[in-house]
């Protein structure tokens, strides 16, 4: 498949599709030169296909190049002339040259059919054949006949031909180069094969297919991918290594060291290789390199490859050495290529860089078992911050092998804990990280309270309640918090997050296992020391503070936290900071932002092989468009995150699925669909404690619209725990409506106001939208249209603004029914003869609403419902429900309501 020649093939498309003509397809070797003659005639079809290709061994040979273009038209020579099929017999001996004979073969060939010439590598053809080949391009005009050439560089001898220049792909064409070539590459290296290939193809190709299995998992240096490729590149030897072999022995050595470390400038490669610029001179002239102050540029990326491998390993290994003589800042990485056997020395320089890579360079060079389990385990993490999943889990699984320390087995621990939670089981998971916890609890009690915290954060997707107990006793065995004060004083190094984190387990581990939200005050006093802590620290401690709900806090947190990841280039952690940061943005109401991170957040983790995040992020992502009325990508999503979740044991991600399609069932004015799907989250099979509160208020909501009152009893008193537990204004803003909703029509208004109050000031909230709705509502009921106006003009704006499609519509029907049609949508004209009331259920029946469900909509009848049916059916001049489809896609909101950002 061509990747990113679209426009190019478009040329030779049209090239093909005229009468005649003629075009050389120039660019350096591997640029697809080849692989666009062989689209061309794929494109032929039944035209007569002409082909021959130039060769450097062939290239003296007079006429060659025209012998292999006229081989299969032999039969034809005997229509022309005695004379000219004569030429064409002594092709190739002394005589008179064959321009006319070739001419009227080509014209006589295209009487029968179109004639397609295609000449690959035409700067290697013999210059008669291209002195032929000229003459015929100077009079196609005549004839059905195409010719269409390949060449690298200049051709004096077709200058008249019109030429299409290959540059470089775009770097989305040669992401997918590399993808297709090697799959589960991981984004890194995928990145580095980019970039060192500069939109090469044939580049793009070789590296990504001849690099080894530690690389394509992750493991970089500094120096050039090819330096630690297992075999030879045969297409890299068979462009240059015959060119570089014909070089003086000083001039290879400059590019071998340009090979062992692309990024050295001009003076090092000399200085290394105890050279002058005049040895840089056959290279030059060669057309190899471009010989610049900041080092050697090389015409094409194998020139490298090739230099490199086709020199013997001692070769190599000099030539690192002397790079590491001239070259400070690679001095150890040029130390660690050339070593042969454990170096101590060496190996400590690597530990300090602390990347993955030179960890595990440095356990290689290390002899005693317990340091190199250490590298091993320390590399284990980097390779697991960077989102190298299955190379950490390799390395992790070497350090537990080798180790009998159990800070260093506690360490791959929590490696192959987080793999496994990645793309495993979360329960697993959390276990694993208990049974480490327990093993260095005494010895290093800061490590161990931070993976208890771990295995309640993973808990928190696993949805076990066994698992949870087991949290909670391992817990309520630690210390007490007034004497973690005394533990921690037995060691300086002993940090002093580690208290506040202790003291926020025991009520998170209740929570999990389905006790009430209380003990926040020890998770607000966590969320104070977060900004101290390390990054995969931070992650944690952001993660439980989320529960808090607190909006302010938790958006401020996940900013810094994500900048973290993308500065440190922790990409292995971004996609969960990202997760968190979206579930931040939508406490704020800020939809859009929310659903950008979201959607980077889904893409990254799905390159990096996170599938129980990938599964998490398409929960979120299903959730945002529930709210915006996108029920396609709602469903899509949603059911990718439940397939996600029930292949990897993660009933949190599959609560929040069902949530989303429980909203977007609510928004579309389908309450008894909607009652159905948040049941099963609230108290059912897809319960989860913390989705569960979450969605409590959606299912009050569905439960009064669906007539349902039984339904509201349980998630509208975990409502009210929750805002008591929590003292958040805004989620006891939302209690206060939910109340509302079920009250008597005596006691509903105070606690309208009082959640309006608690709401403050921010227009652009969702849940003081969906307040302002339900006010504006309940007025409308009680006839008080023109205060109920005021308050869905509210709701209808802020909706609009959030993106937020049917709750819009929903303020919009309101506003119709209370006499006032929305200025954004002006009514059809075929509606403007119903009366306000008929209208609303016309529009509700439209939207696929059953009678039942209408009447808990407006709080009527559904008798009432069928009688304003009865009436308006004759005034819009239709008989049945189905015909009410094209009214409301008439009243359906311009696209512009609805957010761009959707990935």
């Amino acid at each position: 498949m061509l990747h990113g020649r679209i426009a190019e093939q478009a040329g030779i498309t049209r090239l093909l599709a005229g009468e005649s003509g003629a075009l050389m397809v120039r660019g350096e070797a591997g640029a697809g030169r080849s692989a666009l003659l062989d689209f061309a005639a794929e494109l032929a079809g039944d035209q007569i296909v002409l082909r021959a290709s130039g060769a450097p061994e062939e290239s003296h040979l007079p006429y060659g190049g025209l012998h292999m273009l006229l081989a299969t038209t032999r039969p034809r020579w005997k229509h022309l002339p005695a004379g000219q099929r004569e030429v064409l017999e002594r092709l190739g001996e002394p005589g008179d040259p064959p321009y006319l004979p070739v001419w009227n073969l080509l014209r006589h060939l295209a009487e029968r059919r179109p004639v397609l010439c295609l000449v690959d590598d035409t700067h290697w053809l013999d210059r008669e054949s291209l002195a032929v080949l000229s003459f015929c391009v100077r009079r196609l005009a005549a004839a059905r006949v195409v010719i269409l050439v390949a060449a690298q560089g200049e051709l004096p001898a077709l200058r008249e031909i019109d030429e299409l220049d290959l540059r470089g792909v775009d770097r989305q064409a040669a992401l997918d180069i590399v993808a297709e070539c090697r799959p589960g590459i991981v984004p890194q290296v995928r990145e580095r094969i980019v970039e060192d290939a500069r939109g090469n193809p044939l580049a793009l190709r070789e590296l990504a297919a001849g690099i080894g299995p530690a690389q394509v998992e992750g493991r970089l240096s500094p120096l050039g991918l090819h330096t630690g490729w297992p075999g030879r590149s045969r297409r890299a030897d068979q462009l240059y290594g015959e060119r570089l072999r014909a070089l003086p022995e000083r001039t290879r050595t400059l590019l071998l060291l340009a090979a062992a470390d692309p990024a050295a400038s001009l003076p090092e490669l000399l200085a290394a290789a105890r050279a002058t610029p005049a040895d840089l001179e056959p290279a030059e002239t060669a057309e190899l390199v471009e010989v610049r102050p900041a080092g050697l540029t090389p015409r094409h990326l194998l020139i490298l490859v090739a230099a490199y491998q086709s020199a013997p390993v001692s070769a190599r290994i000099a030539a690192h050495r002397a790079l590491a003589e001239v070259s400070p800042e690679r001095r150890v990485w040029h130390l660690a290529a050339a070593a042969l056997e454990p170096d101590e020395e060496i190996a400590r320089e690597l530990a300090a860089i602390g990347t993955s890579s030179a960890l595990e360079r440095a356990a290689e060079l290390t002899a005693d078992l317990e340091p190199r389990a250490r590298h091993h385990a320390a590399a284990a993490l980097a390779a697991c911050d960077a989102g190298h999943l299955r190379r950490a889990a390799d390395l992790a699984t070497r350090a537990t092998e080798l180790s009998a320390e159990p800070s260093t087995l506690a360490s791959a621990a929590r490696v192959l804990a987080t793999v496994e939670a990645e793309i495993g089981s979360p329960a697993k998971a959390a276990r694993m990280l208990l049974d480490s916890a327990a093993r260095i609890y005494d010895d290093d009690h800061a490590t161990a309270i931070v993976m208890i915290a771990d295995a309640i954060r993973l808990f928190g997707y696993s949805g076990d309640e066994g698992l949870a107990g087991q949290i909670a006793a391992a817990v309520w065995a630690a210390p007490a918090a007034s004497r973690v004060p005394s533990r921690v004083a037995r060691s300086e190094a002993q940090p002093t997050w580690s208290a506040p984190l202790a003291r926020s387990l025991p009520p998170l581990a209740k929570i999990m296992a389905g006790g009430p939200f209380s003990g926040f005050a020890a998770i607000g006093e966590l969320v104070e020391h977060t900004p101290a802590l390390a990054t995969q620290q931070a992650i944690t401690a952001t993660s439980l503070g989320l529960m808090a709900a607190d909006a302010g806090a938790a958006l401020r947190l996940t900013s810094t936290l994500v900048a973290d990841c993308r500065h440190q280039d922790l990409m292995g952690l971004l996609p969960y900071a990202l997760q968190l940061q979206s579930h931040a943005l939508l406490l704020s109401g800020r939809n859009a932002e929310a659903l950008r991170q979201a959607a980077e957040g889904l893409k990254l983790a799905g390159d990096l092989g996170q599938t129980h995040r990938v599964g998490h992020l398409s929960g979120v992502v299903a959730l945002i468009a529930a709210m915006n009325g996108d029920e396609k990508r709602c469903r899509a999503y949603a059911e990718s995150s439940l397939a996600c979740c029930a292949d990897h044991d993660a009933p949190a991600s599959a609560a929040l699925a069902t949530w989303a399609l429980g909203l977007l069932e609510l928004g579309l004015g389908r309450a008894s669909a909607a009652v159905a799907h948040l049941e099963r989250v609230v108290a059912g099979p897809a319960h989860h404690p913390v989705v569960a509160v979450r969605c409590a208020a959606d299912l009050v909501d569905a439960a009064v619209q669906a007539d349902l009152p039984g339904a509201a009893v349980e998630p509208l008193a975990l409502l009210e725990q929750w805002a008591r537990d929590t003292r958040q204004r805004w989620i006891g803003a939302v209690a206060l409506r939910c109340r509302a909703l079920v009250a008597p029509d005596g006691e509903a208004e105070p606690l309208f106001v009082g959640a309006l109050d608690l709401h403050g000031p921010s227009q652009a909230s969702f849940q003081r939208a969906r307040t302002e709705l339900a006010y504006g509502q309940w007025l409308r009921r009680t006839r008080r249209r023109s205060e109920a106006r005021s308050h869905l003009r509210a709701a209808h704006a802020a909706f609009e603004q959030l993106g937020g499609l049917p709750w819009a519509e929903r303020a919009a029907t309101e506003l119709s029914a209370a006499g006032e049609p929305s200025p954004a949508q002006p009514l059809p004209a075929a509606l403007r003869g119903l009366t306000p009331q008929e209208r609303h259920v016309v529009f509700l029946a439209a939207q696929g609403a059953s009678n039942r469900e209408i009447a808990a909509r407006l709080f009527l009848s559904p008798r009432t419902v069928g009688y304003h049916l009865y009436r308006a059916f004759p005034k819009l001049g239709i008989t049945s429900r189905t015909e009410l489809a094209n009214l409301l896609q008439e009243r359906r909101p311009p696209a512009r309501g609805r957010s761009p950002d959707r990935p």
